[in-house]
């Protein structure tokens, strides 16, 4: 996330913690000139974080809520983690199953393959943000089930830096309607159950793991199941 120029989080900080202040009650008393704080609060304006009334300054709500990701001890504004809907369709064709494997065709994670994911976006269901991405990537429809909640900390395995932290809502999609269509962001194949170890040569994380996703969705009953894992990529 892109950071703010320090001078603007200090003024989201003080209205952090009033109802409203004047412009002498914002403006720092010292070290700063007043062209300058002018000029940072007028940013602030102008990107919807701050509006005016009766001569005082106040958080908007979409300041209100930009503002609440502020760590105010450290004045920076805090990395979230990601959120996103992660998409396993099944179906029976010629009395076999199938599963619809994807092949990731961007970075990162370059030609990775498994299940495609998108993300939940803000004030979004994830039920819903399953159905759309799938509608958006493949073309197909269907009625997704949560099977499982992981949260993934996945980080360099050389430099142990720490790459990504997401949430991931693994859903189930029975037998999808539609038509798959050709995606510039991924290939899309139906690939029997018995042919999946053929097929998938290099799985985001290894086959094995990829085989415990499958069990997992193959024993669901019902209840959803969290989980948080540790990786450790030299794929990212």
């Amino acid at each position: 996330m892109k950071q703010l120029h320090p001078l603007q989080l200090r003024i989201l900080k003080k209205l952090l913690f009033a109802q409203d202040l004047r412009f002498s009650e914002l403006k720092p008393r010292r070290n700063v000139e007043n062209n300058l704080f002018v000029f940072h609060l007028d940013k602030l304006i102008k990107a919807g974080y701050i509006g005016k009334k009766d001569s005082k300054y106040l958080l908007t709500d979409k300041g209100k809520e930009f503002a609440n990701r502020i760590d105010t001890d450290r004045l920076f504004i805090e990395l979230q983690s990601k959120l996103s809907a992660w998409i396993c369709c099944t179906r029976i064709k010629n009395r076999s199953k199938q599963y619809l494997i994807y092949t990731r065709l961007k970075q990162p994670f370059y030609s990775c393959q498994g299940f495609m994911s998108g993300k939940v976006r803000f004030g979004e269901k994830v039920i819903g943000a399953a159905k759309r991405e799938l509608k958006e990537e493949t073309g197909l429809e269907g009625n997704p089930k949560v099977i499982s909640i992981k949260h993934y900390l996945v980080f360099d395995k050389l430099t142990k830096d720490l790459l990504e932290d997401k949430f991931m809502f693994l859903c189930l999609v029975e037998n999808p309607k539609g038509k798959l269509k050709a995606n510039k962001e991924g290939k899309f194949e139906w690939v029997d159950e018995g042919s999946l170890e053929s097929y998938v040569t290099n799985h985001f994380e290894s086959y094995s793991v990829f085989k415990k996703q499958i069990e997992e969705i193959k024993s669901f009953n019902g209840w959803s199941s969290f989980e948080e894992i540790v990786h450790f990529s030299v794929k990212f």
